[in-house]
């Protein structure tokens, strides 16, 4: 018998209208796809066999049956369902690709069409998109829950999971190096019903997301705790709280999954500034809410006629939870080892800026 032959791993994404209704274009797909298909390609150096994606665990949820009588041998356990645990996938950060226009024309950032399957991860990671002024795109926490529905690729594979809500989103940054983004996968239905094997593995073409090299963390003009200084490694998480819970009226799964809460918090070492070496302890102790903020552009923001492939980061009152002091070779060094973007007005802790 020959061995199946492992052609590579992909993933499309789409957004749903509301839970329990996946998105009908993504389980339809066949190949050959593009970045309008909702494909989102992968960093290579994350994942399984290269691909950035780290393919899921699929576990079944068993009942147990009495063993058989006057012995200790095993009944065969009755099924009830499957769930889907580690997906996960990471790609190098970016901008669309796209040349501006001159003179510049509002919302010439966005990714929703040139790249709607990445899109589709940041609305289900709790992000927002609106148009900014010249060629300005703007994410920021939404109040809502969007729900995607996932189609895996892996070899003669395919699966497809919907009512997916991205459980956890980190960014990485290190300096001289591209940022890793990462997103893991909360699968809220899978249902085994459908057909899995026998499919042709896609040919993808990725356009923007192959062709176009992300911006390397340099010259980023750092500013944290109002201070301007340079950091070793940065981490910014968004953490959504998911629970799952029983509903009778729940097609294949028998169960709700929501949403509950959010945390972004920004972890990492950065320098200390001669001029206030202590501005993280006084954050930390300090009983008035916070009002420091942090914030930094990586690569050059688009001007006439310019690639789009820049992007800010913008992490308002920000509250130091957890630090330790350090060294970095001679210079003083602070380790955030927790802290928390807060507001008082709904959707005002953060902001990620396309430019």
């Amino acid at each position: 018998m020959a061995d199946e032959l492992f052609d590579g791993a992909a993933v499309a994404v789409g957004v749903q209208s509301a839970f329990g209704t996946p998105n009908a274009s993504v389980p339809a797909l066949t190949t050959p796809l593009t970045l309008a298909d909702g494909c989102v390609l992968g960093d290579a150096e994350s994942g399984d066999a290269a691909s950035g994606i780290a393919l899921p665990s699929i576990v079944g949820i068993h009942r147990a049956v009495a063993v058989v009588a006057g012995s200790f041998t095993e009944s065969a356990d009755a099924f009830q369902k499957a769930e889907v645990n580690g997906l996960s996938i990471s790609w190098v950060m970016q901008g669309n690709g796209q040349t501006t226009t001159n003179p510049v024309a509002t919302g010439e950032a966005e990714i929703s069409t040139t790249i709607p399957g990445l899109d589709a991860i940041l609305q289900s990671a709790g992000l927002e998109e609106a148009n900014g002024t010249d060629p300005v795109v703007e994410y920021t926490p939404r109040a809502s829950t969007i729900y995607t529905t996932w189609k895996l690729f892996h070899g003669d594979l395919a699966f497809v999971f919907s009512d997916c809500i991205v459980e956890s989103l980190t960014l990485a940054f290190t300096p001289a190096q591209s940022v890793i983004v990462t997103a893991n996968i909360a699968v809220g239905t899978f249902d085994t019903s459908t057909t899995v094997d026998g499919f042709t593995f896609p040919t993808i073409d990725y356009e923007e997301m192959a062709s176009l090299t992300g911006p390397v963390v340099e010259g980023v003009a750092f500013t944290a705790f109002n201070q301007v200084r340079g950091f070793e490694n940065l981490t910014i998480t968004i953490a959504n709280a998911v629970e799952k819970f029983g509903d009778s009226n729940v097609d294949v799964s028998g169960e709700r999954q929501s949403q509950t809460s959010r945390i972004i918090s920004v972890s990492g070492t950065l320098y200390s500034a001669t001029a206030d070496s202590d501005a993280e302890f006084a954050n930390l102790i300090n009983a008035s809410a916070p009002t420091h903020d942090l914030s930094f552009q990586v690569g050059t923001a688009a001007g006439n006629a310019e690639v789009c492939n820049a992007f800010k980061i913008e992490v308002n009152n920000l509250q130091a939870k957890d630090i330790k002091y350090n060294r970095i070779g001679t210079a003083m060094a602070v380790e955030l080892n927790d802290s928390k973007a807060t507001a008082t007005s709904a959707g005002a802790e953060f902001k990620l800026t396309l430019n």
